[in-house]
């Protein structure tokens, strides 16, 4: 039987390239060659066990394009694809029957597994992550067919960019000329600049750290009118003199720092959105309530894209944004605990690292 390689995570920190036979289908099966899988600000927490889940052995990644290498009868009907053709993958298996699933929520499907987050390589067929050469699509799988012309670095993102649009669209409601504000343009932040931008936002205003100099070009690229450096503004006082006083509309919060969530409520108008994406890693937050009911804010939680990636996709397909430039980093599979650890300690400028298969 053929066998291919992937890097599987086998206890913190430590990876090791290891083989495995490729599976045999069934008639709601997909196998795909991977061409590309971006390391999400995930994997780094699933790397170093820090993470909800401690699933080990495990083969990370969930953010991936490829090419159908082969594929059911009964997968190529539901999903529309064929032998050859090229896709990106959601992250999440759902059951498609529970209340969330049937009513367009299903990124809370209680029931849902995830690529390269929650199923050991142990469970057959063990290909459940992109940091390999192939990856086994189960039944409940979502499927996106992507254009040959678009760069792989790019394609990885549909599920990135779809966070981006459910954040900014979908959950904080971004209409044309409203002002808004991205705490953090790490991939995130980018992604969400790029999704205010085509809600015909405006100002755009993204805020960083002295560090975030590649992220603040990028971000103008994809459309921000003003970035404020932190350690060198006040962000408040800035903010105000960009809106003649009158403050945003609309904030996303990306960096999940503690001392960025005091800040989202200073910055808002009365009647303004927050919307809270960045993870805090379970600790303990304060925020003056007050703030909230005096201008009466609308705070809302976003976890991640659901049918937002379909939007995703048409978006990338388009190539009207430069979004392979999020991707600064490219390795080879075998290469990916040197990526990991480039993800994690170089801040300034890897904005992402991904691993690339030869084809």
């Amino acid at each position: 039987m053929k066998k291919e390689i992937s890097v599987v995570l086998e206890s913190p920190r430590k990876m090791a390239v290891k083989e495995f036979e490729i599976p045999e289908l069934s008639s709601k099966d997909l196998l795909l060659k991977i061409e590309m899988t971006s390391i999400c600000g995930t994997d780094p927490k699933l790397y170093e066990d820090k993470f909800f889940t401690h699933t080990f052995p495990i083969i990370l990644g969930h953010e991936i394009v490829g090419f159908v290498e082969e594929v059911g009868e009964d997968a190529a009907g539901i999903y529309g694809v064929q032998k050859g053709d090229r896709v990106t993958i959601e992250p999440q298996i759902l059951c498609g029957k529970c209340r969330y699933c049937l009513t367009g929520y299903y990124q809370l499907c209680k029931n849902a597994r995830c690529y390269g987050v929650d199923i050991s390589s142990d469970l057959p067929p063990h290909l459940w992550g992109g940091y390999g050469e192939y990856l086994f699509v189960s039944e409940g799988s979502k499927v996106h067919k992507i254009s040959a012309s678009v760069p792989p670095e790019a394609a990885c993102l549909s599920s990135v960019l779809g966070n981006g649009i459910r954040w900014v669209r979908t959950k904080g409601e971004v209409k044309f000329g409203e002002s808004v504000v991205i705490i953090g343009p790490g991939a995130q932040g980018l992604v969400s600049t790029v999704a205010a931008n085509e809600s015909g936002a405006c100002p755009i205003i993204v805020l960083g750290r002295s560090l975030d100099d590649k992220r603040f070009k990028l971000a103008k690229e994809f459309g921000a009118d003003y970035t404020i450096d932190l350690e060198k503004e006040d962000p408040v006082n800035a903010v105000k003199e960009i809106t003649s006083g009158e403050m945003v509309d609309v904030v996303i919060e990306c960096s999940g720092a503690s001392s960025a969530l005091e800040l989202g409520l200073d910055l808002l108008k009365p009647l303004g959105r927050y919307i809270l994406v960045g993870m805090t890693g379970n600790t303990e937050n304060s925020l003056i309530t007050d703030r909230i009911v005096a201008k009466e804010l609308t705070v809302i939680g976003g976890n991640g894209q659901s049918w937002d990636v379909e939007l995703a996709v048409q978006l990338i397909n388009s190539k009207k944004y430069p979004l392979e430039k999020i991707i600064t980093h490219v390795f080879a599979i075998e290469e990916a605990e040197k990526a990991m650890e480039l993800f994690i300690n170089e801040k300034r400028d890897c904005i992402r690292a991904a691993l690339r298969n030869a084809q």
